[in-house]
């Protein structure tokens, strides 16, 4: 009550509002917002998925799995740990998940996707850099023998060439078209 010396509770509720109402719960979903807002611009999608068993059967049938297994990457937290990803490579997208199952996927396109870098060998792993459209970096580790850099980059130039010969296709057919509307169009004023 005001006047008896006791501090005010009101503060405390308008901060709260300011909050989201429910103290840091609202920060946090914030946070949360901002962070799938940064997933978006990387390129990444995130998916439902149920666990390991789904991985293939989550995938839509034009995505033919190539690779299943785990990866290490880089948080972008400040600490920058190193998490462990169950992974599936099909031939449009790379599928991260927690290797637990369950949650939430995040699914990163090839056309987000403009190169693998920065690959380093070290005694027990291999570090490689994806770079997306956006110039962004995401950073993975696996062990030296598995060779998922290699994987992701051949799947990768293959998404790529494939584009690039639809491009090529697509033009080829305006450049075919063309000639024959205006011809088309030549005809239908003549008398």
């Amino acid at each position: 009550p005001p006047g008896s010396g006791a501090p005010s509770v009101e503060p405390q509720r308008q901060q709260q509002q300011k909050l989201g109402g429910e103290g840091w719960s609202g920060a946090r979903q914030e946070a949360q917002g901002a962070k799938a807002a940064a997933g978006s611009v990387w390129g990444l999608r995130t998916v439902a998925m149920k666990g390991p068993a789904s991985w293939s059967s989550s995938l839509s049938s034009s995505s033919e799995v190539i690779r299943e297994g785990e990866l290490e990457k880089r948080s972008a937290s400040l600490f920058q740990l190193w998490k462990k990803k169950a992974v599936v490579l099909s031939k449009d997208s790379l599928r991260l998940s927690s290797p637990e199952g369950g949650g939430k996927a995040k699914e990163l396109r090839f056309g987000a996707i403009q190169k693998v870098d920065c690959v380093e060998r070290t005694g027990k792993y291999v570090y490689f850099t994806i770079v997306t459209t956006d110039r962004r970096e995401i950073d993975f580790r696996c062990p030296g023998e598995s060779c998922w850099n290699a994987s992701i980059t051949l799947a990768l130039i293959d998404f790529q060439n494939k584009r690039a010969v639809q491009d090529f296709r697509s033009r080829q057919g305006q450049a075919g078209d063309a000639p024959a509307a205006s011809r088309d169009r030549r005809l239908a004023r003549a008398p």
